[in-house]
């Protein structure tokens, strides 16, 4: 009993080097935190910093960054919080739901009311809110016709969010917010699903097809600590979208889809609770997987695909053979960080007309929360830079910084694009940049 409390002053000495060690030398191996975020970087000494108090408030900063097990210690008091109280340290990024399933905030809010405000300024009045919709898919028509004339076949996947396959999981938010849902807001979807056939937009429904699979299948379309589609149900979606591009695109080598079986959790199947940084996961069901081959026969050249949507085509990307099927596959993500491509890493670099006219196909893929914001830009983009040259849209935006706005010249564009670039106006435009005129006199 003596030797007691030397014991425990050494282990707790120990314990207390250990730390130190572990903070400038990692001598332990600890899994990352999951998210995104932006680690403090070690401040450089100087006189002046220190005077000022900059350098002592920046390295305390650092060192609450970095000091040793700093994850496993978040990681222990997350657990405590979930399991004492059932709340979350990350309520921003995840939200429960019941029977414990987790939800993206904007997808609940998108089931409520709707996601426009996630998008769109609050100066846009609701009786306009579908003006923002009508110019985009005017847009979108416009540019699947130029596209389309020089053997580029453009179209539309609308994916289901997880608010759609699993509302009776939401949380409650009340009487007063479920009678919200019956006013007829704004969503996105609503509007698209009806107006996509009558602008002749080519596109594919999936949110319909996984409307009439809800209960049918023996696998889940949504996990339970996940917030995009499951990887099975990616799957069989994915295979289908295949079948439709053929009916008006090249041919495409045929696949073959395994049996289905149960194996431990993969990613991204539990993503939002992988977000929670906890000790323990949430305890599930198994979940479902399917595997894919390749099979024959082969076509004389596999085609070239650009996919341009948001996170739920990783799941695709996890569970697809997409790069073997395709000569030249690129993702470009959120029109913005490009993926599969050697040679560009952002779509700010890169010769859009060029990229564009050696693809066969193009792929707008969105869910019913990103539909808001359908192209994150592309579509505009790409439509001036087919009908215009680069000097004469330089010379619209120099007009338009010169002009003092508290809109930036992209949203003056996006809501004005048809004044500033009137041939735009017209239902079928004629004009066309120079390379495309080019192009056509030499076919």
């Amino acid at each position: 009993m003596q030797r007691l409390p030397k014991i425990l002053c050494l282990t707790t000495m120990a314990l207390m080097l250990l730390t130190i060690a572990q903070g400038f030398w990692h001598v332990i191996p600890v899994k990352p935190l999951k998210g995104v975020y932006v680690s403090a970087e070690k401040p450089q000494f100087t006189f002046q910093a220190f005077l000022t108090g900059q350098w002592q408030q920046a390295l305390d900063t650092y060192a609450k960054e970095h000091h040793g097990f700093r994850e496993p210690a978040i990681r222990m008091y997350n657990q405590y919080l979930w399991t004492a109280y059932h709340k979350s340290t990350n309520p921003g990024s995840v939200v429960l739901g019941q029977h414990d399933y987790l939800f993206e905030p904007w997808f609940v809010d998108e089931y409520y009311t709707d996601c426009f405000p996630h998008f769109y300024s609050d100066s846009i009045p609701d009786y306009e809110r579908e003006n923002v919709f009508f110019r985009r898919i005017s847009r979108l028509s416009k540019l699947q016709k130029i596209l389309e004339e020089q053997g580029v076949h453009l179209f539309l996947a609308m994916l289901p969010g997880k608010e759609r396959i699993y509302p009776q999981y939401l949380p409650d938010r009340g009487a007063e917010a479920r009678g919200s849902r019956t006013l007829g807001h704004h969503r996105a979807y609503d509007f698209y699903s009806k107006w996509c056939n009558p602008y002749g937009i080519r596109h594919v429904d999936i949110c319909h097809c996984f409307d009439s699979l809800k209960g049918r299948t023996p696998y889940l379309l949504f996990t339970q600590t996940g917030t995009h589609w499951s990887s099975i149900a990616s799957t069989y979606a994915f295979d289908s979208v295949m079948r439709f591009m053929q009916t008006f695109g090249p041919e495409i080598r045929p696949v073959t889809l395994g049996q289905p079986y149960h194996a431990r959790t993969r990613e991204p199947d539990a993503d939002l609770d992988d977000l929670l940084n906890k000790t323990f996961h949430i305890p599930t069901e198994r979940n479902q997987y399917v595997d894919v081959a390749l099979a024959d026969p082969a076509p004389e050249r596999n085609p070239s695909l650009i996919v341009i949507g948001d996170s739920f085509f990783w799941n695709v990307l996890y569970n697809y053979p997409v790069q073997q099927l395709f000569s030249n596959f690129r993702y470009w993500y959120y029109f913005s960080t490009i993926y599969y491509d050697p040679d560009h890493e952002q779509v700010a670099d890169i010769d859009l007309v060029e990229q564009l006219l050696s693809a066969d196909y193009v792929m707008l893929s969105y869910c019913t929360v990103q539909l808001y914001n359908l192209g994150n830009g592309f579509v505009n983009r790409a439509l001036l830079e087919l009908c215009y040259d680069p000097e004469q849209i330089q010379a619209v935006r120099d007009s338009l910084a010169a002009t003092p706005s508290p809109l930036s010249v992209d949203e003056r564009i996006d809501r004005n694009m048809e004044q500033y670039f009137p041939e735009l106006a017209q239902s079928e435009p004629t004009v066309r940049c120079s390379r495309l005129r080019k192009r056509d006199q030499t076919q």
